[in-house]
């Protein structure tokens, strides 16, 4: 039976819903990893997914999900293996051992939160809790079910040595079981059951509804999957593939298009083995896949459409593939498959020029012969191989923004760019996605736009709050490969994202993420500052740190005020990154900062102020220094403060430092302990990092001292000065 077009309209939406369903389940499960489960943010994004879960349980008490390795089973379709949201979602699902889950009408928030915390799981701590029913039971979980994968069942699923012949009768077993008795029947009969013969039962059996092919499109989809994994010799008289081929031509039109759809359905799952199948069914039956794809009768993949659509092609004898010039031009019905695969969108007429429409128009109604070039069809074919249609419509839609559009038509071409952006960002492609961005913003601020800034919906729809959580969740899911075209994006579209952008440095854990938040913060520029600003009044210390050293690194007036306004926070790594900003802008202000840091009783504050104090060059400051290097020294701390003094000191290179470690040299004796021996051998270090005009000098001199060991070690420092010459 066809779907009606209401019915294709239907079943597009319900995937789009369940697309946004999956996305806002992994966003609940995420946010439980970042917040408690009493958090507000926990229930905002578990209300979205319930609001998305009771759309889709309108019209049906449960919803289940079929688990593969790579993408999910939904109403008897497997979904789109290129968009991220299932793929991700049915990979985490898969790792975890889980082959289906199902959510039932009545889900409850607490169940929802729950079941999250139970994602968050181990494997070994669901097994030691009985399984995944004991653990839901436990938890008090009614509506939410898990299947785990029974791993036994794959016992089979290894490439077998098995002859082609064998693995068609073994399918002739399974498909005709219900129609004959063969139980008994020996091989060599069913080796005359030829392919159309078997056709002509199963028409003759198979006149009802969709629903009594189930088994029979089960048992195809079984054998296609058999077909590409078995280890087959090259045995061009008995190619099971073939006979499927021809099996499938003998078929009623109604059979033909269900158990093709099983096939391909078979094939999407075993993408390495398809070329190998499918280059033995008929050319008929490959432009009928084209056809049938076309009008939106058969689902199957665009990379699946290119192999048949080549395959096709090759298939063809040899004279229909000559240019200008031959007696015999391309054949109309693959010209019109193929127009039909390109052009599939419904209402093109809205958004396709007159000159397009012309031009197909001609083709379908008169004979297509090649008269164009060699050079330009080559050119013609490269472009359209090498782009996908939503590619190609988005050029088309670029062209068009040239022209003075009516309103209707801008609208429509509106309408495309949202859905087209999604699309691009399902598939990883921001370089499209950036040019949709400025073409829309090129248009409306011409003179060309109907649509105001006010009301337009494409620059609007790429800066909703779950959009751009999407793109920034890219630099994971797409790793360094994306990592350009992404940053790039994201500092095109500029200030939106700075609010998100603080939100993730404040929460993220991994350091090379925080350092591209922050990198992205500081690209976006002056336009993302006020928000910025405000952000430095967190509570979090470590958030206004990485925020201070954003604005430190390209500071204006406002921003510089605002950094001001921190020299008293109550945490000194802040009030560090004070000092190094106000070094920059404010020196004096600074080293009257250092001094009171310099003078603090709190340990850690002044590790800190002793860190940036080689940004000075005040002498108050340096004299503080030298006090505390030769104030008496009682334990490990003050053995760690020193050293960090020596190195300070070490880099200011003033030559007033030098008679305070000479000093701490000439300490001698068999009671000197070995905390002072230690700072000793920290000194000798320090005086090889001052400039080599000051400290060269005194390590000369402890060579040719009477301490040994002090004399050892300079040496040695010196050889590394040298640049280890001997």
């Amino acid at each position: 039976m066809n779907r009606t077009p209401t019915e294709r309209s239907q079943t597009s939406q319900e995937i789009r819903l369940l697309s946004d369903f999956i996305h806002e389940l992994n966003i609940a499960r995420r946010n439980l990893s970042l917040y408690p489960p009493s958090h507000p943010q926990i229930a905002v994004s578990t209300t979205a997914t319930l609001q998305l879960l009771m759309q889709l349980c309108e019209t049906r008490p449960v919803i289940t999900l079929g688990v593969s390795p790579d993408t999910l089973y939904f109403e008897s379709n497997w979904l789109d293996k290129t968009n991220p949201t299932f793929t991700k979602f049915a990979r985490f699902l898969s790792d975890f051992g889980i082959a289906a889950l199902s959510f039932h009408r009545g889900v409850a928030a607490d169940e929802l939160i729950r079941f999250n915390q139970i994602l968050r799981s181990d494997r070994e701590t669901v097994e030691n809790c009985g399984g995944f029913s004991e653990l839901l039971k436990l938890q008090q979980i009614a509506h939410i079910e898990l299947t785990p994968i029974d791993y036994s069942a794959f016992q089979a699923g290894h490439k077998t040595g098995a002859s082609g012949q064998h693995l068609w009768e073994d399918f002739l077993h399974g498909l005709l079981h219900d129609i004959l008795d063969l139980e008994g029947v020996d091989d060599d009969l069913l080796e005359r059951f030829d392919p159309e013969s078997v056709a002509g039962l199963l028409n003759r059996q198979l006149q009802g509804e969709d629903g009594e092919t189930a088994d029979y499109q089960q048992a195809i989809g079984s054998f296609v999957t058999r077909l590409t994994l078995a280890d087959l010799p090259e045995d061009s008289d008995n190619r099971p593939g073939e006979q499927l081929g021809k099996l499938l031509m003998h078929l009623n039109p109604q059979l033909r298009k269900n158990f093709l759809g099983s096939a391909y359905a078979a094939l999407e799952q075993n993408p390495d083995g398809a070329e190998e199948v499918l280059e033995n069914f008929p050319r008929e039956l490959l432009l009928e896949t084209l056809e049938q794809q076309g009008q939106d009768r058969l689902q199957i993949s665009s990379r699946l459409v290119s192999l048949v659509s080549r395959l096709s092609t090759n298939s063809l004898p040899a004279s229909s593939h000559r240019i200008k010039g031959s007696e015999t031009s391309m054949d109309k019905d693959m010209v019109r498959a193929r127009l039909e695969v390109l052009f599939n969108e419904e209402n093109q007429d809205l958004y396709m020029p007159d000159s397009y429409q012309k031009a197909l128009n001609s083709i379908f109604d008169e004979d297509v012969s090649s008269s164009l070039p060699e050079d330009e069809k080559q050119l013609l074919k490269q472009s359209l191989e090498q782009q996908s249609v939503e590619r190609q419509c988005c050029c088309i839609i670029f062209e068009m923004l040239f022209e003075k559009l009516d309103p209707a038509t801008e609208e429509a071409l509106q309408s495309n760019l949202v859905e087209l952006s999604r699309f691009f960002l399902d598939t990883g492609d921001f370089v499209t996605l950036s040019e949709i961005h400025s073409r829309w913003s090129e248009f409306l601020y011409s003179e060309k736009a109907n649509t105001s800034i006010f009301n337009e919906r494409v620059l609007t729809n790429q800066t909703q709050l779950t959009f751009m959580t999407e793109v920034l969740d890219g630099f994971e899911l797409w790793g360094k490969e994306k990592y350009e075209e992404i940053f790039a994006y994201v500092i095109q579209i500029g200030e939106p994202y700075t609010e998100l952008l603080i939100e993730r440095l404040a929460l993220e854990p991994k350091m090379t993420l925080r350092r591209s938040w922050m990198k992205l913060l500081e690209a976006i520029g002056l336009e993302g500052y006020p928000k910025i600003i405000r952000a430095l009044k967190s509570k979090h210390w470590y958030l206004v740190r990485n925020l201070l050293i954003v604005l430190g690194r390209k500071p204006e007036a406002t921003a510089l005020k605002a950094i001001h306004q921190l020299t008293e926070h109550p945490h000194p790594r802040v009030r560090q990154e004070v000092l190094k900003v106000l070094f920059q802008h404010n020196p004096a202000t600074a080293n009257r900062m250092l001094l009171k840091e310099l003078a603090s009783k709190d340990r850690e504050a002044l590790l800190a102020a002793i860190q940036v104090a080689d940004l000075s060059r005040d002498d108050n400051v340096i004299e503080a220094l030298h006090r505390m290097l030769t104030a008496e020294m009682h334990g490990d701390s003050e053995l760690v403060q020193k050293k960090m003094l020596l190195n300070t000191l070490a880099k200011i290179g003033r030559s007033e430092s030098l008679p305070i470690l000479k000093s701490l040299l000439q300490k001698k004796g068999l009671l000197l302990s070995k905390r002072q021996k230690e700072l000793q051998q920290a000194t000798i270090r320090a005086l090889a990092k001052f400039p080599r005009t000051i400290g060269e000098p005194v390590l000369r001199e402890l060579v040719r001292g009477g301490q040994r060991q002090q004399a050892k070690m300079a040496e040695e420092e010196l050889h590394q000065l040298s640049g280890g010459a001997s």
